[in-house]
């Protein structure tokens, strides 16, 4: 009896003392999402370009083989669609939610088309457009996401140096603009 009294002390201290290690670190954790690390690049609705070395956003990819650009979105306003053209090899695009889950991936080898159209939609918006398709959205592919804010990453692939000029073009010209429906 005397050692499970023991043992059950020593779990609750042990309990109580992962509990304060916790909440003292929290404030270290605050901020270092990548959804506040996006959120901290600007407004909404743009794509910025993501460096390919390490700097203080913390956003950058190390593979010298990879161009990218994120853009931050919100649904609340209406869908958005994401468009990229341009002549890359390769080229990859991802949704995430505001907690950093991948929602959606495509690439060029499964998407309709040469380039990047996706209209990022609530389950409302989707019925709305349903409803009433427009022809400039016949061949977009329609993303249904849970939820309003998350954030959207094109990638081109840079095989040799040759295809620096066009990728970094593909990126720069891609757009993420919430649309009116009505």
């Amino acid at each position: 009896m005397r050692s499970l009294a023991l043992s059950v002390l020593i779990g609750l201290v042990g309990a109580a003392l992962l509990h304060i290690v916790i909440v003292l670190a929290l404030p270290r954790w605050t901020g270092s999402d990548a959804f506040t690390r996006v959120t901290a690049l600007g407004e909404t609705g743009r794509f910025f370009a993501l460096a390919n070395e390490a700097n203080p956003t913390g956003l950058f990819n190390d593979d010298p083989h990879i161009r990218s650009a994120v853009c931050r979105f919100d649904l609340s306003d209406g869908p958005v669609r994401v468009l990229a053209n341009g002549d890359v090899p390769i080229w990859t695009t991802a949704t995430y939610d505001a907690a950093s889950n991948e929602t959606y991936s495509l690439n060029d080898r499964s998407a309709i088309g040469d380039g990047v159209d996706l209209t990022l939609v609530t389950p409302t918006q989707l019925l709305l457009l349903k409803r009433n398709m427009p022809a400039a959205l016949t061949r977009s592919v329609m993303v249904e996401l849970k939820q309003e804010q998350g954030y959207v990453v094109i990638r081109a692939i840079v095989p040799d140096k040759s295809a620096e000029t066009s990728a970094r073009a593909f990126l720069s010209e891609a757009t993420c603009n919430t649309m009116v429906l009505g």
